[in-house]
């Protein structure tokens, strides 16, 4: 899969603005630094950041976020008081993905509570950690302990988001017309 391909596989929810946040994983050989700039470039026109780092020796993590809407779901107070356990200490995106990707290259186990910024309810988030990621009631893009239907609902907007920006993306359309082509689709339904 080509890199192009990889970001629109993995970030269509966010920038289609139905997701807050994604998070994907690449090959550090497979990271092409211009082609990274030049979708932060694009992305940044639609009110989403893209954030990338080296995390081992393989690997290199990227997350792609809706800034403003982000920057709701930190200021909740909840949300806050469960990074406050975690040892977060500012509701900014910026210093929280700074401190994910610390987190991520002292490799002392994965930072779950980036969940919270990929708009997983935090109460799954939560059960995940004390359920050691077991005893799901239903599984998907994010491991569901509560509210199964929604889930349900939610995770099947994103897949198929995630299906027809693939599709439209091979048809040779443009980010730009890829989201518009998406709104359109979501105006009809």
């Amino acid at each position: 899969m080509s890199f192009d391909k990889i970001i629109i596989h993995s970030s269509a929810p966010t920038f289609c603005n139905i997701k807050p946040g994604n998070m994907f994983f690449v090959k550090n050989e497979a990271f092409l630094t211009d082609k990274f700039e030049a979708w932060k470039k694009s992305l940044s026109k639609y009110g989403i950041m893209a954030f990338s780092a080296t995390i081992s020796e393989t690997s290199t993590a990227i997350i792609v976020l809706n800034i403003c809407w982000v920057r709701k779901i930190l200021a909740e107070v909840f949300v806050q008081a469960y990074l406050s356990e975690k040892g977060y200490h500012s509701s900014s995106p910026f210093d929280f993905v700074d401190e994910l990707f610390i987190r991520m290259k002292k490799n002392e186990g994965f930072p779950h509570e980036v969940g919270v910024i990929l708009g997983y309810p935090v109460e799954d988030v939560i059960e995940f950690e004390n359920h050691e990621g077991h005893d799901c009631k239903y599984c998907g893009y994010w491991k569901t302990y509560s509210d199964v239907e929604n889930a349900k609902i939610c995770q099947c907007r994103y897949k198929t988001c995630r299906n027809m920006c693939d599709l439209l993306f091979e048809q040779g359309y443009s980010l730009s017309q890829i989201i518009k082509k998406y709104n359109q689709y979501v105006e009809a339904a």
